[in-house]
């Protein structure tokens, strides 16, 4: 994986670093430096512990019908941030904090429509933190997938999607700069590298062979 070395600039964080602290932190008399450090280690832990709380559920799934497509939320999209980059930001030289980057970052167009590609329900959809406004589906077997940054949403928790509807459209909310989406991939509370579930085969010898085969020891087919 990655690792990349990124140099905090003022106008970042006198703006949406500046931003966020005095939205989130209860101490609004922090310096710049002390600021990045609460919004990337101590608003980020919380962020990411609602996240894993609520995708470390697994919810009950028909066996008989789980299939999954390919997870391509947004057309024509370029990829612009890796997933599990782990980044180093310093200041003037000097080390601030560090972080990682838990998901793969997508860009076509600003506003642009993001899908959900596989059915599953919605179990959450807010504000929050870093990830600005932030889409969680539940796709059943514990598998859900994360949408960060959106400028708007179309669905709120307990919705239940089918594959092919607009869920949101893409944008710079929470720590972003630039219009794009954060999109992400659990399994049971644990990120896992989102180009895999975009992989064809890699879904066919990992998932479908592996349901399959459990299938026939289920029925008694195989012994």
């Amino acid at each position: 994986y990655r690792e990349s070395k990124l140099t905090l600039k003022d106008n970042f964080l006198n703006g949406k670093i500046y931003d966020l602290t005095q939205q989130y932190s209860d101490n609004k008399n922090l310096d710049k430096l002390e600021q990045f450090k609460f919004v990337n280690e101590t608003l980020r832990l919380g962020n990411e512990e609602l996240i894993h709380k609520t995708a470390s559920q697994v919810s009950q799934t028909n066996l008989q019908n789980f299939k999954l497509k390919l997870f391509l939320p947004l057309k024509n999209a370029m990829k612009v941030a890796d997933f599990a980059d782990h980044r180093f930001y310093h200041y003037e030289g000097n080390f601030v904090s560090d972080g990682y980057h838990m998901g793969l970052d997508l860009a076509s167009v600003a506003r642009a429509p993001i899908y959900v590609s596989n059915p599953g329900k919605v179990v959450l959809a807010r504000d929050n933190g870093v990830y600005g406004i932030n889409i969680l589906i539940d796709h059943g077997f514990g598998l859900y997938t994360l949408y960060g940054h959106c400028s708007s949403k179309s669905v709120e928790e307990g919705d239940e999607v089918i594959a092919g509807d607009e869920i949101a459209k893409t944008g710079a909310t929470g720590l972003a700069l630039g219009d794009h989406l954060h999109f992400g991939i659990l399994v049971q509370g644990i990120e896992v590298r989102p180009e895999q579930f975009q992989d064809a085969s890699w879904i066919k010898n990992n998932i479908t062979n592996i349901l399959d085969e459990g299938k026939k020891v289920i029925t008694g087919e195989k012994r």
